[in-house]
């Protein structure tokens, strides 16, 4: 039984990565948009950039509630880090909605970032697989460049 979850855990890198790297298409497609797009799509592109943005800020959040919930036996102030962290992103999605003009753009953009400091500590304190950070590094970097691009470009 060991043995098989070891195989799960083995196979899940690829599959991570290849959807991760998949899910920066939106990212990047958009914040292209922004800038070549004709000028009356370009504000679409923009808006769709940001909520695109906000909602991969939220889903990176639950994985903490997800890294938590799955390590019971974690020290207690860990737990309750990983889930304060968990929720945090989620907050800053939805203010970056609401602020007005390039502002959540940066938030977004900030935001992504921030979260790989966590990532870095949940991989150093063993609740997250080395290959995460690995992974989360590119995405995120290109995920916030996508995004100030976007930002910049829509002069909102």
């Amino acid at each position: 039984m060991a043995e098989h979850n070891l195989q799960q855990v083995r196979d899940l890198q690829p599959l991570s990565s290849r959807l991760g790297y998949l899910g920066l298409i939106p990212f990047v497609s958009l914040a292209a948009a922004t800038v070549f797009a004709p000028a009356n799509l370009r504000f679409f592109a923009s808006e769709a950039l940001l909520a695109y943005g906000a909602t991969i800020l939220s889903f990176l959040g639950g994985i903490y509630w997800g890294l938590a919930i799955a390590s019971p036996a974690a020290p207690s102030a860990r737990l309750l880090l990983f889930l304060g962290i968990g929720v945090t992103p989620q907050l800053l999605g939805w203010a970056a909605l609401l602020l007005p003009g390039q502002a959540g753009f940066f938030l977004t953009a900030m935001g992504l970032l921030a979260l790989l400091i966590a990532d870095r500590g949940a991989v150093k304190s063993g609740m997250a697989p080395g290959w995460f950070l690995d992974l989360r590094w590119p995405l995120s970097t290109a995920a916030a460049m996508a995004l100030l691009l976007g930002g910049f470009s829509s002069g909102l």
